[in-house]
């Protein structure tokens, strides 16, 4: 078992630090079941973190609503980007930073943080 600690003022840069670590630490190139058991575990690990954040099971798909709720990073940016980085590879996340034109998800407005998870969760 290995026990890390990580400082950060913020949630985002909390999340920044613990994607840059899980991506340094992986070597190896991992199957997509190892990939998938990974995202799994982060998953987890979030929900550990951020009781408060925890994913509730939606059985069917909620109606579209005219005025959706406003996201938070916290809750609905942060974790997406753990997967996409989990699932897809740094690489991948950080050329979707670029199309967006910041270096960093939390550099991204409010706005736009839609648009990002849709890129992010797209299977292309």
């Amino acid at each position: 078992m290995y026990k890390i600690e990580i400082a950060a003022d913020t949630l985002a840069e909390l999340a920044g630090k613990a994607m840059s670590l899980a991506v340094k630490l992986n070597t190896s190139t991992p199957t997509l079941e190892a990939r998938k058991a990974e995202v799994e575990k982060i998953d987890r690990m979030i929900d550990n973190a951020f009781p408060a954040l925890a994913r509730e099971v939606i059985e069917e798909a909620p109606a579209p609503v005219a005025d959706a709720p406003a996201l938070s990073f916290e809750k609905d940016v942060a974790p997406v980007v753990l997967r996409a980085v989990a699932m897809k590879g740094k690489p991948f996340v950080e050329g979707v930073m670029i199309e967006f034109g910041v270096e960093r998800a939390s550099q991204l407005d409010a706005a736009r943080w839609a648009e990002l998870i849709d890129r992010l969760e797209s299977p292309f």
